[in-house]
């Protein structure tokens, strides 16, 4: 035990001296020869008897985690191309909410969006709830690379006023959903549903 705390604090003033090492720009041959007397043959020599000290349990555990990486990929690797769910979105679709003096907008990214599932849900005339599906593509079954995402998708996104269900109105073009909402400043609503026909 004496040797390795002897040891330990051989390395601790090479390090130290390390530390203290001035490089100049002009001249850094000068340094690095004062780099190789630190790092002599005892420091090496030093360095060999602090890894036999070393815990093999350390040197296990990398395999095991190894394993169980392996084995999830193969997992993955087998499953079927990831689809949206509604826990998952909570930043999906990418959204930008305008206001004016008459009008609140919603502009939201959805390429691929199946028109025919858009649900829209004002609650308490706050929050706004999408639901829809984004499509697959036709050529999922040959598909090498997978960085979009299909499937459902539920956002709630909560808004900047208070507004109407009465006069929403939505459109899709390319690739951007657009809801504009009519600002109301009296709490009636608790919940109202529709299906935009875009």
């Amino acid at each position: 035990m004496k040797n390795l705390q002897e040891t330990m604090k051989q390395l601790q003033k090479a390090s130290e001296s390390l530390s203290r090492l001035s490089i100049d720009q002009e001249q850094p041959w000068k340094a690095l020869s004062q780099m190789n007397q630190i790092l002599d043959t005892n420091f090496w020599e030093n360095l060999v008897v602090l890894s036999k000290h070393a815990t093999p349990a350390t040197q296990t555990a990398p395999q095991e985690i190894v394993t169980k990486v392996k084995k999830e990929r193969k997992r993955k690797a087998k499953e079927e191309p990831a689809s949206i769910s509604v826990e998952e979105t909570p930043f999906f679709p990418v959204t930008d909410i305008f206001q004016t003096d008459h009008l609140v907008i919603v502009c939201c990214e959805l390429p691929g969006f199946a028109r025919d599932s858009l649900e829209v849900t004002l609650l308490d005339q706050q929050v706004i709830e999408l639901r829809g599906r984004i499509r697959e593509h036709v050529y999922t079954p040959s598909r090498v690379q997978s960085e979009r995402t299909a499937g459902s998708f539920c956002r709630k996104i909560t808004l900047p006023v208070t507004v109407s269900s009465k006069g929403m109105k939505a459109q899709y073009q390319d690739g951007l959903l657009e809801l504009y909402l009519v600002r109301d400043q009296n709490m009636r609503e608790r919940k109202t549903t529709f299906r935009a026909k875009l």
